[in-house]
Parts: C-alpha cells; sequence; structure tokens
C-alpha cells in the first residue's frame, strides 16, 4: 500500500511517518508541504492512502483529497488535525478516518485495522521493539 504525508508542518510529518514506521505498512511514497507539491506528485504516483493535515491554508485539504479520490477513487483520505472540531468537518467531506495531533499511536493503530478491514488489507500489528 503506497501512502503519502501532507502537512506544512514537517515536524507532524516526522513525528507521523515514525508512528507509521512501526506498523507494516510498506512503501512510504513522500511527506509534502505544499499543495502543488503534493498535487504534482500524486498525478504521477496515485497513493492507497493519504494523511492530509486540515486547518493549514497551504494545502487546501479539500481540494487535495478531492484530486487524490479524483486519480485514484480507492484511496483512503485520511484528515489531520490539531481541534477536535475538526473531525466533524471531515467526516462531512466523507473522510476514512481522522487523527488528531498530537499523535496517540494506540488511535493511529485502531484506525489503520479499520482502513485495512474495509479495503481488505492487513496491517501489521506494532512491531515488537526487539526486531520480533
Amino acid at each position: 500500500m503506497k501512502y503519502i504525508i501532507a502537512d506544512p508542518d514537517i515536524q507532524n510529518g516526522i513525528d507521523l511517518k515514525k508512528i507509521l514506521d512501526g506498523y507494516e505498512i510498506p512503501d512510504f511514497q513522500g511527506s509534502f508541504t505544499t499543495l502543488s507539491a503534493t498535487e504534482n506528485y500524486c498525478l504521477e504516483h496515485p497513493p492507497d492512502m493519504a494523511f492530509i493535515r486540515l486547518e493549514k491554508a497551504e494545502l487546501n485539504a479539500f481540494r487535495l483529497a478531492g484530486k487524490v479520490k479524483e486519480l485514484n477513487p480507492f484511496s483512503r483520505v485520511i484528515f489531520v488535525g490539531s481541534q477536535k472540531e475538526s473531525a466533524v468537518e471531515a467526516f462531512e467531506y466523507e473522510a476514512d478516518g481522522f487523527l488528531l495531533v498530537p499523535f496517540d499511536k494506540k488511535k493511529i493503530g485502531q484506525l489503520l485495522n479499520q482502513v485495512s478491514e474495509r479495503k481488505n488489507i492487513k496491517v501489521g500489528l506494532l512491531k515488537d521493539y526487539r526486531g520480533k
């Protein structure tokens, strides 16, 4: 499963990727900080899953989500936001999920399992830190 992260806050993208690296989600495609960079990349490499930051003018999250779905109707869009109220807006858009910043590993795991069940993809459990 190919996935991208679109967030103008570089540290949020790094933090999310670190958590996602703990799961067996293959094929991280990249982290992007602007709408144009993300759209340009997606034109050539439509992702299966996109983590898109709400509340940031640099991204225009709903336009980007629409483009991702247009390029791959089976893509899963998960919005990321720093305010709980943003979840309502995300689900009104029919998002596949919403993550609150700061990130919660357990909630990310639950969300990944829900999304993968809908797509019939098995996401591995959090890797054991001893390499198992």
